[in-house]
């Protein structure tokens, strides 16, 4: 028998993404540990990404990860700690860059959350979707923008859906795992 238990998403401005942007961008662009992922042949989900560093998610040495690692945790600490989550430590970082015609298809992460920080979003790029955990027929399309952080459960089925005007996209993607409640919370509780 299935029981509803609602989940929830939410957003945030990166308190410092007008002095980063140039600097993440200038980084990413230099990076030697990148991939390219197009097509692949199954029937599961599309994927075609210009440009990615996935397989170095872990690798918080990069040059773009040292820059951003700090302001990133710092500010997804505070936005946790106000849902009543601390300890939050991000597991994995990668970036994803976009063109005309990329897509990421529906897809899930691991750990607790999954976030999405939207370092370059012009106008015409599409915003990740979402589906509803208790109604998989509801997609939903946060409102973001450039320089917002998306954060969602781990387990919600999303997607970036194929870039269709002449536009590149930027995003950083990431996993944090939550470990403690905070005490306000567990007060509350008892």
């Amino acid at each position: 028998m299935q029981h509803r238990l609602d989940s929830f998403y939410f957003t945030f401005r990166l308190s410092n993404h007008a002095e980063l942007k140039n600097t993440l961008l200038k980084q990413i662009d230099e990076s030697e540990q990148t991939e390219n992922n197009k097509p692949k042949a199954d029937d599961y989900y599309s994927e075609s990404i210009t440009k990615l560093d996935w397989s170095w998610s872990k690798d918080f040495s990069r040059p773009w990860t040292q820059t951003l690692k700090p302001f990133l945790e710092k500010d997804i600490s505070n936005e946790m700690s106000s849902h009543g989550y601390k300890e939050s430590y991000i597991q994995d970082l990668w970036f994803q860059q976009y063109t005309t015609g990329d897509t990421h298809g529906w897809h899930i992460h691991g750990h607790t959350f999954t976030g999405v920080y939207y370092l370059d979003l012009p106008k015409g790029a599409p915003n990740t979707q979402i589906v509803n955990p208790t109604n998989q027929q509801e997609i939903i399309v946060p409102d973001v923008g450039e320089g917002d952080v998306l954060m969602f459960p781990s387990y919600v089925i999303h997607r970036a859906p194929i870039i269709k005007t002449n536009v590149n996209k930027t995003i950083i993607s990431f996993n944090s795992t939550v470990n403690l409640i905070t005490a306000p919370v567990l007060e509350k509780l008892r």
